[in-house]
Parts: C-alpha cells; sequence; structure tokens
C-alpha cells in the first residue's frame, strides 16, 4: 500500500496505473473485493455472528449498528488503502456469473517503514472455512502482499483455540515465532484471557517456497512465489537521442511546409 500504482495493459494496448489495493484480486473460485458500502450487509451479519469473529477478530466493535457500517465504508471509499494503513477485502465465491460474498479477509496494521502488515482471513460459513475456498483467498493475498505493497514480512496472530488455523499458516510457510500467553483478555467472560500464536513470512522465504509454487500454479495457474508485474526500465541515452533527432526533423519540416 505505497504511493506506487500497479501497471496493467488493457485491452487497447495502453498502460493503465490504477492505485494498489483497488483492484479486485482474481482467482479461479473467488474473488476478492474491497470492502465497499454495497457489502455492508454482509459485513453487519459477519459482526452479528461471535463463533465467526471469534475467530477472525476479537478486537472488532460487534455493536456497529447497520448504518454506522454503511457510514464508515462510504467515508473509506474516499480514502487510498496507504492512508488507512489496512485494507479489507469481501471474498466473493465465483460461480458463473454469480459472485456472492462468503468471507473477509485483510491486511491490517501496516507499517510502511518496516514494510510489514498482518494477514487476516475468515470464512462466514463453517463449509468454506475448509478446502480450495480459503487456500485460494489466501494465496492471492499473499500474492498481493509481497509483489504489489513490496512487503518485507506478513505476519498473522493466531488465538491459541484456534488450532485448525494454525495448521493452516504453518502450511503456507509461516514460522511460529511465539506463543503468547493469556497475552489478550477476549472482551468475553466465558473466554477470558486468549493465548497467541505469533507468525511470520518473509519475503526470502516467500519466494523460494516450493509448495506455494505448486499450489498456486495449481490453483491460479500461475507461480505467486514470482513476480509477474510489467518492469518499466529507463529508455537507454542512444534511443532518447534518436527520437529527439527525428522529433526535431519532423518539426523542422512542419514549418518548413507551412512557409
Amino acid at each position: 500500500m505505497t504511493e506506487q500504482a500497479l501497471p496493467a495493459m488493457t485491452a487497447a494496448n495502453h498502460l493503465d496505473c490504477t492505485p494498489i489495493g483497488l483492484r479486485a484480486l482474481e482467482g479461479s473460485r473467488v474473488r476478492l473485493v474491497r470492502s465497499a458500502p454495497e457489502y455492508s450487509e454482509f459485513i453487519y451479519n459477519c459482526y452479528q455472528d461471535d463463533s465467526f469473529m471469534d475467530l477472525y477478530r476479537l478486537a472488532q466493535n460487534r455493536a456497529l449498528s447497520k448504518q454506522e457500517i454503511l457510514h464508515r465504508l462510504e467515508s473509506e471509499q474516499t480514502k487510498l488503502p496507504q492512508d488507512l494503513k489496512r485494507i479489507e477485502w469481501v471474498v466473493l465465491k465465483i460461480a458463473g456469473e454469480q459472485y456472492t460474498p462468503i468471507g473477509l479477509a485483510a491486511l491490517a496494521d501496516y507499517q510502511p517503514n518496516h514494510h510489514r502488515a498482518e494477514f487476516l482471513l475468515g470464512m462466514l460459513d463453517t463449509q468454506h472455512r475448509k478446502g480450495l475456498f480459503s487456500l485460494e483467498a489466501s494465496l492471492l493475498v499473499l500474492d498481493f502482499a509481497f509483489h504489489q505493497v513490496k512487503l518485507n514480512k506478513v505476519i498473522t496472530l493466531v488465538y491459541g483455540y484456534n488450532n485448525y488455523a494454525q495448521k493452516n499458516a504453518l502450511h503456507l510457510g509461516f514460522k511460529q515465532e511465539g506463543y503468547l500467553e493469556q497475552h489478550i483478555h477476549s472482551g468475553n467472560r466465558e473466554i477470558g484471557f486468549v493465548d497467541l500464536y505469533q507468525n511470520g513470512l518473509l519475503r526470502s522465504n516467500f519466494i523460494k517456497n516450493k509448495s506455494l509454487s505448486r499450489l498456486s500454479l495449481r490453483l491460479l495457474n500461475k507461480d505467486i512465489t514470482q513476480s509477474n508485474q510489467i518492469k518499466i526500465s529507463a529508455a537507454p541515452k542512444s534511443l532518447i537521442d534518436q527520437l529527439n533527432n527525428q522529433l526535431k526533423a519532423v518539426v523542422k519540416k512542419e514549418a518548413k511546409d507551412r512557409t
């Protein structure tokens, strides 16, 4: 979520530059779109589902009304993700021409000076929490984090009671860096204090992860460990001089034709 823009070739063969974080992340089974007002009802339903939020983000204010969520999303549309220091996507399930919201994903606590952010992912319905939907969404976010935002490190904080998410994090190449006992209070008397797994994935490890390379080629038809962005380099001085001479010749001829 730096100040750079993401270049892409359009159908007309022109270079199109879109600020990072605004373009949807496209997969085969899921599509990740930036949270927007049209998804306010779905996001409200997520916040109202304690079983989901206890896994996704304990610190989220769940008492927000539909109108408050809508106003927040409308306000955020006028800001770029780098200004918000985070980006949250709605995960859409692809079924032909239909796109159905099934979860949330985010890069939060963006630290530009340290090139680091926290990865979050949650599927509202339990049937989508296991299998290819969540895996593909994870691959899309990691691809975005390391190749578009140019992060050096992605971290994930997993609650101690969420063993399945911890296994998934390690499967994606994250390394457990710590286990923090009773590190936060859930705000729920029944849950009380919560342990945290602290995991990290470095860019240097990501780009040489053979497992992620194979998975992404199979699921996304591209190797996310390798950058596929268009590289723009400075033109050599000889070419610039040649173009300048050609331009001068054209201008000189047009001036002569007018006289």
